[in-house]
């Protein structure tokens, strides 16, 4: 099963980048990966699918660390969790 969380990170020149990120879980364990969109005219794209449909060579590191992917998988992790259940008079 694939669930994905989205994070739009600020940078400080006025750029918005969204980075994605995947986990696909399974049986055996769980995989991540990520992708990251910047925000142009025509709304949010893949700058890596942009590249290569232009000739070029970019990657997701061009534009987000590992570092920060790893933050935002780690904010994803955290929402997964259950909240606790506080004790209620019914």
């Amino acid at each position: 099963m694939e669930i994905s969380f989205e994070k739009i990170l600020h940078r400080p020149i006025g750029e918005k980048l969204k980075v994605i990120v995947y986990a696909n879980v399974t049986l055996d364990g769980c995989e991540w990966s990520y992708r990251v969109e910047s925000y142009e005219l025509d709304g949010w794209v893949d700058p890596i699918t942009r590249a290569k449909s232009q000739g070029r060579e970019e990657n997701y590191v061009d534009y987000v660390s590992e570092e920060e992917a790893y933050e935002v998988q780690n904010e994803f992790w955290e929402s997964l969790k259950p909240e606790p259940v506080k004790n209620q008079e019914a």
